[in-house]
């Protein structure tokens, strides 16, 4: 018997829709994935788009930023302000699908300074957007920002599934044309992948020592190897870099203790590092 599914008919609509969708898993470059993800909005009633990539929730890390539409003023302020500024990408994470950050969902609680920024986005006609994570290869997670919609009513009547599916088939596309890009994979090792792992969790190079049971001589001497090897000068550029092309997962000490915790040998927490 054929599937339910199979006796609805595809408009006219979703069929464009997924041609648009093919058309960004083809793009070539970065600026011709911009056209052609830009075009994607655009059918779905928006003109104007930022992303933002990698989003962790370390904010001191540094990110790509792409403007596609939003004002320039907007732009040159958003540049300026220091790291962590946006809460967008971060309430992005913690709700995990597509918001409307001028219309949060009830059971999202933000701090009184992220609502202020949110309100001062007012003033460059950005009082309401539709924020989405998007989930690529390699472990990265980028933050879209969606607006202009293009009727008085675009957000109200946007449909935020087909929005995300859009948003995160182009940051699909974006991490692949990173790797395409990207200088050859360094190759990292084993103890050297460790080195790198604790220092995405924000771990100093003592703290690592303590962990990896050897001398801070020798953690510095790693940490100079990657920084050779990844051609970065400090742990930040570092940590990103090694993100980015899969070589380590960024991830909280937390998350890992509650994994700790459900092993048949776990003996408590240990010490705060």
């Amino acid at each position: 018997m054929e599937p339910a599914w199979t006796d609805k008919a595809t408009s006219a609509g979703e069929v464009k829709m997924l041609d648009l969708l093919r058309e960004i898993l083809r793009a070539e470059s970065v600026l011709d994935l911009s056209a052609r993800s830009m075009a994607a909005f655009n059918a779905l009633g928006f003109t104007k788009a930022y992303y933002l990539s990698p989003v962790v929730l370390d904010q001191t890390m540094g990110q790509a930023m792409f403007n596609l539409g939003f004002p320039a003023e907007w732009e040159t302020a958003y540049r300026a302000a220091p790291k962590g500024t946006d809460p967008l990408p971060c309430i992005a994470l913690r709700i995990g699908r597509a918001f409307r950050w001028g219309k949060l969902p009830e059971d999202v609680l933000v701090q009184p300074s992220d609502a202020a920024y949110i309100k001062s986005l007012e003033k460059w006609g950005m009082a309401d957007g539709i924020g989405i994570p998007a989930y690529g290869s390699a472990a990265r997670v980028g933050f879209v920002g969606i607006g202009g919609p293009k009727s008085p009513d675009g957000f109200e009547t946007a449909d935020m599934e087909i929005l995300q599916i859009a948003a995160q088939t182009s940051y699909l596309r974006y991490c692949e044309l990173l790797v395409v890009d990207a200088d050859p994979l360094p190759r990292l090792s084993s103890r050297e992948l460790d080195v790198l792992r604790l220092m995405a969790q924000g771990k100093s190079n003592a703290s690592i020592a303590r962990n990896l049971e050897l001398s801070q001589e020798t953690v510095d001497t790693y940490a100079r190897r990657i920084f050779l090897k990844l051609k970065v000068s400090d742990r930040t550029s570092a940590v990103i870099k090694g993100i980015t092309r899969g070589l380590v997962i960024a991830s909280e000490p937390q998350i890992e203790e509650a994994i700790r915790t459900r092993q048949p040998d776990y003996d408590g927490p240990k010490d705060a590092e």
